[in-house]
């Protein structure tokens, strides 16, 4: 690990703020490195988790424990967030006079000396980041993955040396409460409407999204979608890193684009072309994730063949457009990754055959009347579930003869087949919504999803 230069370090008090996977890497890291005399964890809802919670206790965790306990984050020196936790709220507002307030990857990023590449926006994220992941992994780069992908920035910080790359998922969430994080190279992939339940309006998440480029210097990297309009349209006269800019639709004179199945590179005074033969990922969007990857990797300096070769052996990630098989005639689709309205879109206009979509869960605040038009060109029954169901339902009552309540993913499994099952076709789970009404992520969902079409499958081929 490289030499600590944190400026959160030696201080009384540190609060942790959330009892999840990042609030929890963060105990441990605190407690190893012994930075604060005293630590603090709160969390909104009673930790049911008794034996982990006193075996912090022995370590000398205090916890604060719901809305009694709040008021006791005043007290600190410093409170760190875990990126679900919400401090755009009026109740921290009296605290954020009083103490600082910063995010995790905020707090992680001051303990290394490495070029981070930071990629967010709202899809594409997790398939971007593993992709550069891999191809600097197979060149020899010590690339170490780390963020909104599923692992705590703070968990890996004994493993990031001075030569080491940090590709870090970074959610709207986690850029929140940043200060002085800095990346190398700062992936902007897209805006499109998602966690209104959260911001004000669209100018609010982007505004966000944006704070990624805010501390970069000039010998930094904005790698910019010119396909989406919000950002291509956006004045980016008051930051100071190089601008390159990618498109799949368009031919760009400086920049990156896609044409004829090749990567067009020209920037950074290098003209370079990288066929897409064998690359496996497939659709419109990874096409937009393949060249941000590629852009990232060849300013990290990895040679255009060793890209390309590359590019060939990366598989695809679970829950994102993942084909469980065929039952008969019908293909069943995990896509629990599309949580918004606009990924969900894409995943149905990326499919040509019959189709039924399995749309719900819990609302974030989506318009789901933007599908109204892909389904009824290409959905032939829409089956709606969870907490959202009657809220989709009321926004599509104009094509509602498509549209049909089921329980649970056993009965649109079991439904969907029956329906199928002589002509042929695709059952796709892209729920256009958060999980958690039902499941405790888009894991899990997913998973109980590939477990249902696991059951159909056993009980048609023993039936």
């Amino acid at each position: 690990m490289a030499k600590f230069k944190s400026r959160f370090i030696l201080k009384e008090r540190v609060g942790i703020v959330g009892f999840g996977k990042t609030g929890k890497a963060l105990l441990d890291f605190l407690i190893e490195k012994k930075l604060f005399k005293n630590i603090y964890l709160y969390n909104d809802e009673t930790i049911n988790e008794i034996e982990t919670k006193e075996n912090y206790k022995k370590k000398g965790v205090t916890f604060l424990i719901k809305e009694n306990d709040f008021s006791k984050l005043e007290e600190m020196d410093l409170i760190i967030l875990s990126p679900g936790i919400n401090a755009r709220t009026e109740r921290f507002n009296k605290i954020r006079e009083k103490v600082k307030i910063v995010s995790e990857i905020e707090f992680a990023s001051t303990f290394i000396n490495s070029k981070i590449i930071a990629v967010t926006g709202t899809n594409g994220k997790s398939t971007t980041v593993s992709l550069i992941h891999h191809i600097l992994k197979n060149n020899g780069v010590k690339s170490v993955l780390a963020g909104n992908i599923g692992v705590p920035f703070i968990s890996q910080i004994n493993d990031i040396s001075n030569d080491s790359v940090v590709v870090l998922e970074a959610s709207s969430f986690q850029l929140e409460e940043i200060v002085g994080f800095k990346p190398y190279i700062a992936i902007l992939l897209n805006v499109t409407p998602d966690h209104l339940d959260r911001y004000s309006c669209m100018e609010d998440y982007f505004s966000t999204k944006l704070k990624i480029f805010e501390n970069q210097k000039e010998n930094d990297y904005m790698i910019l979608n010119y396909d989406d309009p919000l950002i291509k349209n956006y004045e980016y006269e008051s930051y100071k890193a190089k601008k390159v800019f990618s498109s799949i639709k368009e031919v760009l004179e400086v920049g990156a684009f896609v044409r004829d199945n090749y990567i067009y590179l020209d920037f950074m005074s290098k003209k370079d072309r990288i066929s897409l033969d064998g690359a496996t990922l497939k659709g419109v969007h990874n096409l937009e994730n393949i060249l941000n990857s590629v852009i990232a990797a060849r300013i990290i300096g990895i040679e255009p063949g060793n890209i390309q070769e590359s590019i060939k052996g990366f598989k695809g990630l679970p829950h994102r457009m993942e084909s469980l098989g065929k039952i008969g005639k019908v293909e069943f689709i995990n896509d629990s990754k599309a949580t918004n309205i606009d990924a969900t879109l894409k995943s149905i206009n990326s499919i040509d055959e019959n189709m039924i979509l399995i749309l719900g869960n819990k609302d974030k605040g989506g318009d789901f009347k933007l599908l109204e038009n892909s389904i009824k060109k290409r959905v032939y029954k829409v089956f709606l579930i969870g907490s959202a169901a009657h809220t989709i339902y009321n926004q599509l009552i104009n094509i509602k003869e498509k549209l049909n309540f089921v329980e649970d993913f056993n009965e649109a499994v079991i439904k969907g087949y029956d329906l199928l099952k002589e002509n042929g076709g695709k059952v796709l789970l892209a729920p256009g919504c958060a999980s958690f009404d039902m499941f405790e992520n888009f894991e899990h969902r997913g998973d109980v999803f590939k477990k249902e079409v696991s059951l159909l499958r056993n009980s048609v081929k023993n039936g």
